[in-house]
């Protein structure tokens, strides 16, 4: 019986965890019970690394997640074409859920890029400002040219595409750098190979300092040698210094016959 209460004990905790981690990661992270927010479309030139569900950031603070990715025709003039029709290119159109509603400016600014080194892609969204921002104090320049803010459902109007910009993977830069310098970096690797080679065959001054033990005894000598001459040049400039007071008497005393 009393097995069976312990048994009975650690299901509920079980179920329980089973519970909390569905909310935290289903109902709050825009699952199927997540509440209705503000629905903004971004359309960028392509979706490098970016996934449904992924982070969207305002001035760094998660503000809500990606919940569509689709791709959409445009026509020479960059308007988005409806669905099934034609055009001369294609962009990828991201539709942002957001907690609420965005007051967004023509200096702002929307970015694919990578929080860190090793984290995964968000949509860092700067809505903009009324006034410039001075880049070395932070301040609002009140003197400045004023920003128009953007109505992005005017009347009578379908709603304004907002446009956004991709930055490249720091990872994927480094191995295709890797990959354009392939010839020079594995010289550089064999020019290494030969240099401690050669130390460790003794050729070289190196060489011999380090395999050589006579070698290394004449260079342990002539620093002994160094620092014996060291020492006699400091004790004859102390005895200099010691000196002085009595040759600045006899000087002054000579100068005054």
């Amino acid at each position: 019986m009393l097995s069976f209460g312990r048994t009975f004990i650690v299901g509920i905790l079980f179920l329980f965890a089973i519970l909390a981690v569905g909310y935290f990661t289903i109902v709050t992270e825009g699952g199927p019970f997540q509440k209705e927010g503000f629905k903004l479309s971004v359309y960028f030139p392509d979706a490098e690394g970016i996934k449904v569900g992924g982070k969207v950031t305002i001035h760094g603070v998660p503000y809500g997640y990606v919940s569509k990715i689709k791709l959409v025709q445009i026509n020479e003039s960059g308007e988005i074409l409806p669905d099934g029709t034609p055009g001369i290119g294609t962009k990828v159109e991201l539709i942002l859920l957001l907690k609420g509603p965005v007051n967004l400016y023509d200096n702002y600014q929307i970015v694919i890029k990578n929080e860190s080194l090793l984290s995964g892609r968000v949509v860092s969204l700067d809505p903009g400002s009324k006034f410039p921002i001075d880049p070395s104090t932070k301040q609002f320049q009140m003197e400045g040219d004023v920003h128009v803010p953007i109505i992005l459902s005017p009347r009578g109007g379908k709603m304004i595409p907002i446009q956004g910009k991709v930055t490249q993977d720091p990872l994927v830069s480094l191995s295709e750098l890797i990959a354009e310098n392939r010839a020079d970096i594995r010289k550089a690797i064999q020019n290494v190979a030969d240099i401690t080679g050669k130390i460790n065959n003794g050729k070289g001054t190196l060489g011999k300092l380090i395999n050589e033990s006579d070698v290394h005894s004449s260079v342990n000598t002539t620093l002994g040698d160094a620092q014996v001459v060291l020492k006699e040049i400091r004790e004859g400039l102390e005895d200099t210094r010691e000196q002085a007071p009595v040759t600045s008497f006899i000087r002054s005393a000579l100068s005054a016959f």
